[in-house]
């Protein structure tokens, strides 16, 4: 009798081991199969990433200098001892024959992000011409004097806008070289505000400028000023926020810049024609 209750005993022991193995690799081949089909997606974008990177560098050579309609934008970039300064570029524009694609080099490599802006501002423009350029692509290439970390890339859609809607009613050539503009560009031709106002105005005064077209209601902007005040032997100091005119703190600094607000970009457009 106890041999029989022993004997129970280990096949019942025998079959929970075998239930649980069994249900331990139900679960771990459902997991590998999960991450066989993460994995097979992951390769398939991978193999289209690939295909687009190989159709931008076809189109964008190393040794190819830029091409195309040009207007310049203004970022803003980091130092090494971790200040600002605004620094200008170009931004060239060409469409050649494709598939509605929008490519973007870099020369030399410039740390911004114009993928997100860049589409939209086409979008913009091909409303505003009314041109259709699905058989078309979009190469934008970005050109410094010199590597940068430029921050807030996106102030360059205003720009880029104006850009291709220029270059997509033939008239590249005719954009004025001495207005220069900062500003986001929203679905619906909006310009939006941007940072580094002040950095952006000066560098455009320092290469030619004689309009800076800035974003509704940021032709006045807030600085910093450093206060210092003495207690005794002790010396405090804060910076005080204080609300200038750009155009006026430009004039205090020695520069001739006439600092003009736009709403949207047909009222931009109307101040880069000649």
């Amino acid at each position: 009798m106890r041999g029989q209750t022993v004997a129970l005993a280990t096949a019942t022991i025998v079959l929970c081991l075998s239930l649980s193995l069994n249900i331990f690799m139900y679960e771990w081949l459902q997991t590998l199969r999960a991450r066989v089909d993460e994995l097979a997606l992951e390769n398939l974008r991978l193999k289209e990433t690939l295909e687009v990177l190989g159709r931008s560098v076809e189109h964008h050579p190393t040794n190819a200098s830029p091409s195309g309609s040009w207007i310049y934008i203004v970022g803003v970039a980091t130092l090494a001892n971790g200040s600002t300064v605004g620094k200008v570029m170009k931004v060239y524009a060409r469409f050649v024959e494709g598939s509605g694609g929008m490519f973007i080099a870099t020369n030399p490599k410039i740390g911004i992000e114009l993928q997100g802006s860049a589409e939209t501002a086409l979008n913009v423009a091909q409303r505003i011409t009314r041109k259709e350029t699905s058989n078309l692509d979009c190469m934008l290439t970005v050109v410094a004097d010199e590597p940068l970390e430029v921050v807030d890339g996106p102030s360059a859609g205003a720009a880029i806008a104006t850009l291709l809607t220029f270059t997509l009613q033939g008239k590249g050539e005719d954009i004025r070289r001495d207005v220069f503009i900062t500003g986001t560009i929203e679905s619906d031709g909006t310009i939006g505000k941007v940072g580094g106002i002040i950095e952006k105005a000066i560098a455009a005064a320092k290469n030619g400028a004689a309009k800076f077209l800035v974003p509704k209601g940021q032709s006045t902007v807030v600085i910093y000023k450093l206060e210092t005040t003495r207690i005794g032997p002790f010396v405090i100091s804060e910076y005080i926020p204080e609300k200038v005119s750009v155009q006026n703190y430009l004039e205090q600094q020695g520069y001739s810049l006439e600092i003009i607000e736009v709403e949207d970009i047909t009222e931009a457009i109307k101040q880069f024609q000649t």
